[in-house]
Formats: C-alpha cells, sequence, structure tokens
C-alpha cells in the first residue's frame, strides 16, 4: 500500500511539475489531442481514505468531443497541499459546484486533465473567449494534415531521421571548408509528412526563422502555415554537402504532439557546425 501511494504522489507530482513549465497549447492542438472536450459541473467530490487524492464526478452539460458521451465523467487529482503536506506554486484543484470546460485526455490509462498549461477552466473565473467558442463549435471538423506545423512551436516529438546521421557525417568530419565562419554553419530546414517521409531540404533564410511571415490561412483555428520562401542556392561547399546529406534522408521518425498518438506534418529547422575533427548536428 505504502509504495502505490508513493507511485500515485510521483506520477502527480511528475505530471505537475511538468504542465506548470510548459507553455499552454493552442485550443485547436488540445482538442484535436483530447479523448473528451466538454462543459460540465461538479456534482461530487470524494476523498480516498489516506486524504492523498479526491475523486470528483462531473455531470456533463454540454460535449463539444467524446465518445458515447456518458452523462458523468469521474476523474481522481491530487489533494490539496494542506492533505498531503505539499505546496508548490502549481498548485490547483476542483471543487463542488464548480462549472469548468474540460480537456481530458488518457495519461498512463487514467483520464484526467490539467489546470496550468491547459485551456481546462473553471468557467466563471475565466470565461470561454469568443475565438475559443469558434473553435470548440467546429474542433470536429478541424483536418490536422492539412496543416504544416514548425518544430518552433514546442508542443510537438523532436522526431529525427531513421537512419544514423552522425556515422554520415563522420566521412565528411575531416574535410576542410576553410576557417572562415561562413564555411563552419549551415541551417537547414525540412519539411516532412505525417507518415514520416520527407517532402524537402532546403536551405534555411532569415525568412523561415521570422514567425511574421507565416500567412494565416483561416479564422477559426488561428492557426498560421509556413509560407513556401524562395529557395536559396548553396554559396559553399560545406553548404552543397550538408544540403546534398539531408536531401537525402529520406525517412524520419514521426512527429507527434506531445503525450498523444496524434502525428502532425512537420517544418523542421537543422543547424549543423564544423568544429574540429567532427561535425555536429542539433535539432
Amino acid at each position: 500500500m505504502k509504495k502505490t501511494i508513493i507511485l500515485v504522489i510521483f506520477i502527480f507530482s511528475f505530471f505537475k511539475t511538468n504542465a506548470c513549465s510548459c507553455e499552454t497549447p493552442k485550443p485547436i492542438i488540445e482538442f484535436e489531442s483530447s479523448e473528451f472536450v466538454f462543459e460540465g459541473k461538479v456534482i461530487s467530490k470524494v476523498y480516498a481514505k489516506d486524504s492523498l487524492t479526491y475523486t470528483i464526478t462531473f455531470k456533463v452539460s454540454k460535449y463539444y468531443k467524446g465518445n458515447n458521451n456518458p452523462t458523468e465523467l469521474k476523474f481522481t487529482l491530487k489533494s490539496e497541499g494542506k492533505y498531503t503536506g505539499e505546496w508548490t506554486s502549481c498548485d490547483w484543484n476542483v471543487n463542488k459546484n464548480e462549472n469548468w470546460l474540460v480537456y481530458a485526455y488518457y495519461w498512463k490509462d487514467k483520464l484526467t486533465f490539467g489546470y496550468y498549461c491547459s485551456n481546462s477552466k473553471p468557467i466563471g473565473k475565466r470565461i470561454i473567449s469568443e475565438r475559443e467558442q469558434k473553435i470548440l463549435d467546429n474542433g470536429n471538423e478541424f483536418k490536422i494534415d492539412k496543416y504544416t506545423f514548425t518544430n518552433l512551436d514546442g508542443h510537438f516529438t523532436n522526431a529525427k531521421p531513421k537512419i544514423n546521421l552522425d556515422s554520415i557525417l563522420n566521412n565528411y568530419k575531416n574535410k576542410n571548408y576553410g576557417e572562415k565562419y561562413k564555411e563552419n554553419r549551415v541551417d537547414i530546414v525540412v519539411d516532412i509528412d505525417r507518415k514520416g517521409n520527407l517532402i524537402s531540404a532546403n536551405l534555411t533564410s532569415k525568412e523561415h526563422m521570422n514567425i511574421e511571415n507565416n500567412e494565416v490561412i483561416d479564422s477559426i483555428y488561428n492557426l498560421n502555415k509556413p509560407k513556401n520562401i524562395e529557395i536559396r542556392k548553396p554559396k559553399t561547399n560545406f553548404e552543397i554537402d550538408i544540403l546534398k546529406i539531408v536531401k537525402d534522408l529520406k525517412v524520419w521518425e514521426r512527429t507527434f504532439i506531445e503525450g498523444t498518438k496524434t502525428s502532425v506534418r512537420i517544418r523542421k529547422f537543422l543547424q549543423f557546425y564544423k568544429k574540429p575533427n567532427e561535425i555536429k548536428v542539433y535539432y
């Protein structure tokens, strides 16, 4: 029993610490990765015998997303600091009779939801904005494969090529590219589809990295699609070699929304540095 309690505390502590330190995803991204999205009222709150957790029951008044749509949903959460003896800036709790908008998902095979760094919130203290309401009303019509995301957003897994890129770079580590700075760094942008297939690889320009150069492609989901920016030709031998290497990386790991099984089309930015007797790549 003691081991079970410690495990429960660790899981909740790990989740809370990480959730509190992350950024809130765009509502449509959280909607896409959620099992249920609903409005509901807390009709009961029952503490466990050891008081370390409590179980709340929502009476659901409106579903935006869900399967079978049960009239009630239960969640077990970590208890308040006065019960656990632990207080942090990430603490939050749910009380009886509160009305909530909930983006619920599975974590360790258990249905749960967050507050900090989530779009879940008690309705009344935080209102549903007109923009978010529009997303909720149209969320089930969203087709994620129409959009290209970037690894600058921070809500996606950092997928890598399935072939060992370091072993390929080792074949070039002793090649002399000169001592000038421009010869020692190459920036590459790649587009990869949802299945992990390389679509394109090009030299990165300042326009690629400027978020303001992305164009808004819809007024519902508030998502941007990276523009097709003019391709720059290589100017150095190092750029020529690196671009050729990357264009041969045809198969990559699939990129997923973090913590989910939802894959996305991704635009990734890579940096290659030539150092004495080695070439380093950063994803």
